[in-house]
């Protein structure tokens, strides 16, 4: 729909101006390394579209789309486009869990029975913070497509042991956020799409966000849907071409994954968090304050967002699909980068690799590491580092499950370390005593890093491998 034909709201004007306004003086070569960076990668990774926005403190430096929203209908994307954000709808709960937390009207470490009638007893210790940062002992598991509603859903919840005692572990799954539905429902006394609307999306002036309301007939032979204005049609990337990807997603789940929304909302939703505009300061620290083990050691997750760290920050934020939307955050910074793409099969790197445009290199970038006693060792590991970046590593590295998986391991490898700069060098942080267990830092470039954990076995091959940001 071209926006030429819209009547817009006063909020939506403003926020065009704003965009506008701080556009200016940002058109940059940073900019314009961001332009060539995403095309790369659309080009590499079969991506037929793909929105970036990235704010600083509120302003938008960056607001762009590229690529085909459509490949049957050829529509361009734009900045308006809907995405599916998948699991990045779970940003959006936990605000809306804050929210209440701040009215007063529920608190973080309640026990869920609080607000659940007829708990078993082994939830006893479960509290809504342990659903929102996943480490409640719910059995994570797939959704089911048949099941009627929220409150079906958790009476069927009852019913499955535990998979682990509540704070013992984190654990992603959807049965959290379906208790969190029932939960925010409840006390606010709204049906959750609704309470999203109330809270969020119309305060804000997201006119480009909601769920489609997609449901299989009782035979799962018609697909029906909502009308979804600017809608972007997710593909799968299958040998050597595209297919139209759908997943539908039950409503029962709604608080997980689902919702649709623009590069343009999702960066309005985001500035709001780096002000007073949704929560306040104290609301903010603990939506992004992660949660604590039973051993004391932090979670991956806060409420309801990831937490980590990128370049040697803090970060919070959250992906989607697996990298249908993906938004990272740096609150002392006060920087944010959203991606939103329609290729499913893609790992959620995008954000990274564009904050490192706008980002410093870490301080520990020239860190030396440990003295290497096996360098042997670890020059055959930058080769198989390089080779699976490029997707081509031999099975002869690597024994057991890797060994006979290798296919699959280089294809997830160079989805993940395929954009960055060549490898560089590989730094050892730290070892067992019989050095069958070594952590390495790999540089790429100049200053891109990943971390990798690596297990060797009696022989010197590769058994088990494990690679993250820090």
């Amino acid at each position: 729909m071209p926006v030429s034909r819209w009547t817009l709201p006063s909020v939506t004007f403003r926020w065009m101006l704003l965009v506008l306004l701080a556009w200016g003086p940002v058109a940059s070569a940073a900019t314009d390394k961001v332009d060539a960076y995403l095309r790369a990668e659309m080009a590499r990774n079969h991506i037929p579209a793909a929105a970036v926005a990235v704010i600083r403190d509120g302003k938008v430096l960056k607001l762009q789309a590229y690529g085909t929203a459509n490949l049957e209908a050829n529509v361009p994307a734009t900045t308006r486009s809907t995405f599916q954000i998948a699991s990045g709808t779970k940003m959006f709960t936990a605000v809306l869990l804050m929210d209440l937390v701040g009215q007063g009207k529920l608190r973080l470490d309640d026990p869920i029975s609080q607000y659940i009638d007829g708990t078993p007893p082994a939830w006893k210790g479960i509290t809504v913070r342990h659903l929102a940062s996943h480490t409640s002992g719910l059995k994570p598991g797939p959704p089911d497509a048949d099941m009627p509603g929220v409150a079906a859903a958790v009476e069927a919840a009852k019913k499955v042991p535990l998979a682990s005692a509540p704070g013992e572990k984190a654990a992603y799954g959807s049965d959290d956020f379906t208790l969190l539905t029932s939960i925010l429902e409840k006390v606010s006394g709204t049906p959750y799409p609704q309470l999203l609307r109330d809270r969020i999306t119309t305060p804000l002036g997201m006119s480009h966000t909601g769920f489609d309301n997609a449901a299989h007939d009782a035979e799962h032979i018609v697909l029906t849907s909502d009308v979804v204005p600017g809608r972007v049609a997710t593909y799968q990337w299958k040998t050597d071409h595209q297919q139209q990807y759908w997943f539908v997603y039950p409503h029962y789940t709604r608080a997980a994954g689902g919702l649709f929304s623009s590069v343009t909302d999702m960066s309005k939703f985001v500035s709001a968090l780096m002000g007073d505009t949704l929560l306040n300061a104290e609301l903010r620290k603990a939506l992004w304050t992660p949660a604590t083990l039973n051993d004391g050691t932090p979670g991956g997750f806060a409420v309801g967002w990831t937490v980590g760290r990128y370049r040697g920050r803090a970060e919070v934020g959250h992906s989607g699909g697996p990298a249908l939307s993906d938004t990272v955050y740096f609150p002392e910074e006060k920087l944010a980068v959203i991606v939103l793409t329609n290729q499913r099969k893609l790992t959620p790197t995008l954000a990274h690799g564009v904050a490192n445009f706008y980002l410093t290199p870490p301080a520990f970038l020239n860190d030396p590491g440990i003295p290497d006693a096996l360098p042997a060792r670890t020059t055959a590991l930058k080769q198989v580092v390089t080779s699976l970046a490029e997707g081509r590593a031999d099975a002869s590295p690597f024994t057991g499950a890797l060994k006979q998986d290798v296919g699959e391991l280089n294809e997830w490898m160079s989805l993940q370390l395929g954009g960055l700069p060549p490898l560089s060098r590989l730094v050892l942080l730290s070892e067992s005593p019989d050095h069958g267990t070594r952590t390495y830092r790999a540089v790429h470039g100049r200053d891109q890093t990943k971390q990798w954990l690596v297990t060797f076995d009696a022989a010197g091959l590769i058994s088990e491998v494990d690679v993250k940001e820090e």
